[in-house]
């Protein structure tokens, strides 16, 4: 049974109170279920273990299950706190929303979306469009964008510190709604003066030649995928780790190469080209959490859905609609005003 199912009951005639259950108890549960060992928890809360170990025990009291078989390697989750980690997810997310609102309404601001997306972006790409015409669309609603790491989106949206996450992955999360937006080439960057920045396009063999400098740490995802098809090609890739904001101006120097959307182009860096690399694209997707009914998310993720319209129709040789997409579209049934979870699509960073 759920948390929320169980609370719905709690008005039956000879049923015990329900519990309080107080959002300390939540964050303790879930830093053991992550971390896997109630000493590494404690570490990452900043809380003594006895103290840690206290607030499970208290949870357990209360739901009147035990969420962790204690092992010699740290604790494992039982099947009822399997059931529970969603619930206790929800939970906190619902809990951050409010304290936000209730700020809001205190200082008389205008509520704000908190959207994650991969940074820097371009000028005129995907984020800054999308915003533009949600700001257009949307009164009284600020956007403030943030940059996470790949592995820190989804947690990070499924515990209510964002709102929303552009994003080259594709969570697969039931408690998640995700729209894949748009498809867009991906090119190398090189600097200027090599031998291959004049080329049309160029193939992954050429570009396994080369040191890529890559941020495998902030864009992890993206990583994969490009091994991925390197690996189908029957090409092994030789990465330098490097900070997203420092891959232009290295590359600009000649310490390397690098793989990148090819709107970079956009942002007009100094010293580098940009050359297509043969079949390969990435698709970007809006994510949010699915119970969120708020008119704000739906208004992002429409002003998301158009802006990828846009760009697709401005910059065919950068952008493109999913194929799906653009069959609904000649279909004239593409209604942009209309929140919905595509049919599954396939990966980032494959080839076309």
């Amino acid at each position: 049974m759920h948390i929320s199912e169980a609370a719905s009951e709690a008005g039956a005639p000879g049923a015990r109170p329900e519990p309080d259950i107080e959002p300390r108890l939540l964050r303790a549960f879930l830093a053991v279920a992550q971390e896997g060992h109630f000493g590494h928890a404690a570490s990452r809360l900043r809380v003594a273990q006895p103290a840690l170990s206290r607030q499970v025990q208290q949870l357990e009291r209360l739901l009147g299950v035990e969420l962790f078989a204690r092992t010699s390697r740290g604790a494992e989750l039982t099947p009822a706190g399997r059931l529970i980690v969603p619930e206790a997810e929800r939970a906190l997310a619902h809990n951050r929303r409010i304290v936000r609102t209730a700020r809001s309404a205190a200082t008389g601001r205008a509520r704000v979306l908190t959207v994650s997306a991969p940074l820097p972006g371009p000028p005129g790409g995907l984020l800054s469009e999308a915003v533009r015409r949600f700001h257009g669309s949307v009164d009284d609603v600020g956007v403030s964008v943030i940059g996470l790491d790949d592995g820190e989106q989804t947690a990070a949206l499924i515990d209510g510190r964002v709102d929303a996450i552009l994003t080259w992955d594709r969570p697969k999360r039931a408690e998640l709604a995700a729209e894949v937006l748009v498809e867009e080439r991906t090119s190398a960057l090189l600097t200027q003066g090599h031998p291959w920045a004049d080329e049309a396009t160029m193939s992954l063999a050429l570009l396994a030649e080369e040191q890529i400098l890559f941020p495998l740490r902030e864009r992890s995802h993206c990583w994969e995928q490009l091994s991925a098809a390197a690996t189908a090609a029957g090409v092994g890739l030789t990465s330098v780790p490097t900070a997203p904001s420092a891959v232009p101006d290295l590359v600009a120097a000649g310490l390397g190469v690098s793989a990148v959307p090819d709107s970079f182009r956009f942002s007009r860096y100094p010293g580098v080209a940009f050359v297509p690399i043969t079949g390969l694209t990435g698709r970007m997707s809006v994510v949010w959490r699915a119970d969120d009914a708020s008119a704000e998310v739906a208004g992002f993720v429409a002003a998301c859905r158009v802006a990828a319209h846009g760009l697709a129709a401005a910059h065919a040789d950068v952008w493109r609609l999913p194929r799906d997409v653009r069959r609904s579209a000649d279909a004239g049934r593409n209604n942009v005003r209309t929140l919905g979870v595509p049919p599954n699509r396939s990966e980032l960073w494959a080839t076309s």
